[in-house]
């Protein structure tokens, strides 16, 4: 996805992430061939399935973009995109396109966050649109794109989920600075002392 404000330069590209989150489901349904609500498999964090949902979105949150190398495994859920109240049955809200890897703020607080059926394919993180929906500005903010700004949908979804808040920023900054250091193995002193930094910052991170 171009221009994709969940990701920095040092960020793999997402790729064939439909394909790879039905292929989680395929292996789902062999082992366990009755199985309707892919929820209950893969939320579980002693379960194969869980890592390799999270592969598929290169572990980090869909919805902010953090990633493992900032907060533990149990620290990432799966998220029902379309929350589970609007189905009549909750096995009918765990198949694999409504499953979407998110952070446990991200979770959260969107909680049951209602999105009406005309907004859903802009807010949708698998979808391409949300990277047109949601942008970085100069100082790595996370906004809404100036066309949404009177959409109360998308409003109400960036404050709710905290993609105002500084704490999106500093991961962004925070994952650039880790992306970085990974470059700098020839250079010891620089590999260090951007180390330093950034344990700096985790920690006020971890206390925000």
């Amino acid at each position: 996805m171009a221009n994709d404000y969940r990701a920095t330069k040092y960020c793999p590209q997402i790729e064939n992430l439909s394909s790879n989150k039905c292929k989680v489901a395929d292996k789902i349904k062999t082992n366990h061939p009755r199985a309707r609500d892919m929820h209950a498999y893969i939320r579980k964090n002693d379960d194969p399935y869980k890592i390799e949902f999270m592969e598929a979105y290169n572990f980090k949150c869909a919805y902010c973009g953090t990633s493992i190398d900032l907060i533990p495994k149990e620290m990432f859920e799966i998220d029902h995109f379309i929350y589970l109240k609007s189905f009549a049955k909750k096995s009918d809200a765990g198949y694999i396109e409504n499953l979407v890897l998110a952070c446990h703020s991200c979770n959260h607080q969107k909680s049951a966050l209602p999105l009406p059926e005309a907004d859903r394919e802009f807010l949708h993180p698998d979808n391409d649109k949300i990277t047109s929906t949601f942008i970085r500005d100069d100082q790595y903010y996370i906004k809404i794109s100036p066309e949404f700004n009177t959409n109360q949908t998308i409003s109400a979804f960036y404050t709710t989920l905290g993609l105002d808040g500084e704490i999106r920023r500093l991961d962004y900054l925070l994952m650039n600075m880790i992306g970085l250091q990974r470059t700098l193995t020839d250079d010891s002193n620089a590999y260090s002392e951007l180390g330093q930094a950034i344990d700096v910052l985790r920690q006020k991170r971890n206390l925000m």
